[in-house]
């Protein structure tokens, strides 16, 4: 019992982070996403399947290595961990009690002040096209992909009781999230040209591989003049094998002039239901276990029909004082699980995300970009906030392309990005760095990476 508790604590506060979104690639991600309008052949699908209509700039491509890989949090820079980890300019350790130079509070009140009052975040996301599977001929694709996501939160009154003390009479509130997800999509993706513009559509059958997360949790801890009280709670939900479906729709003019607009609707349809025994996981659970004990590691029975499980977490601790500690420390906290009923089918929503897009060709040497996008939700890799990518291509000489792009808004608040490529007459090498969370490595609180290999004709 308290070794599956320990597990839980350990993959919130060390397995990190994770925002995700649609696979981009390399040069997508160079261009800070601005990409709704000039994503081309395979790389238009999950951004704009209407782009698959430009036959005319590129009637076949295939994904030899595809890999996109982030990671990030929503407190942490570099800058910050030297201001206040390393110590002073003669390295000894800054006394958190005096004023902070410039503010009117000091160094401990404006280190709080930057955790996020829902708590500090961590994410990691990945995205990996299974090669020769992702191919696009004409205006029709066919993709293949696995997508990894994982994002979990830390309260901020755990930094407060850090860093201020347990204050008597007050109450800190110790809700915790957590989310895991992967899955494997297979897509049929067409467009369907006009002579003034292009729709398309992406149709995705969504193989889900796992889930788990923290689906509820309440935890208030204080301290009276009897001692320490806490009554918390957390309930863990996990599940293997899904079956669901995705749609994207787009939509793209033809150039008028140098100008092209752009828009689409990822995932306007987008589900999976997991845990049941009609999918590939559960057919083949015999041959997967044999290399990996997915079950076991979830913690879910071995129960030839069982495929989801939910356990119920309670700590209780009351009027806890040093005396009782130290007659029988094994007291201070009161531990249960006991695992809840689960339905048949735990169905999960996949998020919508919104974007609109513009592109300007500048006297041939220059593409200019910009795109606005939010997600219809909050969860996974969707963000209501808007989020505006400015970026531009330097395409004069075609061999060597070289991108660079910003963002403000969205999950991250600012992101900058850089990439390039090398492209041969039917071979294009792409490389992109994008920094989130700030505008340089410094200050950056996460980075995203991405290397592509494609076959174009």
């Amino acid at each position: 019992m308290r070794k599956h508790f320990l597990i839980l604590c350990l993959w919130v506060t060390v397995v990190s982070l994770g925002y995700g979104q649609a696979h981009i690639d390399a040069r997508g991600l160079g261009l800070c996403n601005a990409y709704t309008t000039t994503s081309r052949g395979i790389s238009a699908v999950g951004f704009n399947p209407a782009n698959l209509g430009f036959t005319e700039d590129l009637s076949f491509s295939a994904d030899l290595l595809d890999f996109r890989m982030s990671a990030s949090n929503n407190f942490m820079s570099l800058a910050l961990f030297n201001q206040y980890f390393t110590g002073d300019k003669n390295g000894d350790p800054i006394n958190m009690e005096l004023p902070k130079p410039g503010y009117d509070m000091t160094h401990k009140e404006w280190l709080l002040a930057q955790i996020p009052a829902d708590g500090l975040a961590f994410g990691l996301g990945m995205s990996v096209p299974i090669p020769v599977l992702n191919v696009s001929i004409g205006n029709y694709a066919f993709t293949a992909g696995v997508e990894y996501f994982m994002k979990n939160s830390l309260p901020l009154a755990m930094f407060e009781i850090l860093l201020d003390g347990n204050e008597i009479g007050r109450s800190f509130d110790l809700a915790i999230t957590q989310d895991v997800l992967m899955v494997t999509n297979l897509g049929f993706s067409f467009a369907i040209p006009f002579e003034q513009y292009n729709v398309g559509a992406t149709i995705k059958y969504l193989a889900g591989i796992g889930y788990a997360g923290v689906d509820s949790s309440g935890d208030t801890f204080s301290t009276k003049a009897t001692g320490l009280e806490s009554d918390g709670f957390y309930r863990y939900t996990r599940a293997i094998g899904g079956n669901g479906l995705a749609v994207d729709l787009g939509f793209s003019t033809r150039l008028a002039g140098d100008l092209q607009f752009g828009l689409a609707v990822n995932n306007v349809i987008g589900f999976i239901n997991w845990g049941n025994d009609d999918n590939y996981i559960a057919r083949n659970i015999g041959i997967i276990e044999g290399i990996v004990p997915i079950r076991d590691f979830l913690q879910i029975s071995t129960d030839s029909s069982q495929f989801s499980a939910s356990t119920f977490y309670s700590l209780a601790m009351e009027n806890v004082n040093v005396g009782g500690f130290l007659s029988n420390p094994d007291s201070i906290f009161s531990i249960k699980d006991s695992v809840v009923a689960t339905p048949d089918s735990i169905r999960l929503n996949y998020p919508t995300i919104f974007r609109v897009g513009v592109s300007y060709k500048f006297k041939k040497d220059f593409l200019l970009l910009a795109d606005l996008s939010a997600g219809l939700d909050d969860y996974y890799f969707s963000d209501r906030s808007w989020r505006l990518a400015l970026a531009t291509e330097w395409i004069r000489f075609k061999m060597i392309p070289i991108r660079s792009g910003l963002a403000f808004g969205g999950p991250y608040g600012r992101e900058a990005s850089l990439g390039a490529g090398f492209h041969l007459l039917w071979f294009d090498a792409d490389l992109a760095l994008k920094l989130l969370g700030g505008m340089s490595l410094t200050t950056a609180e996460g980075v995203e990476f991405g290397i592509s290999f494609q076959f174009k004709r």
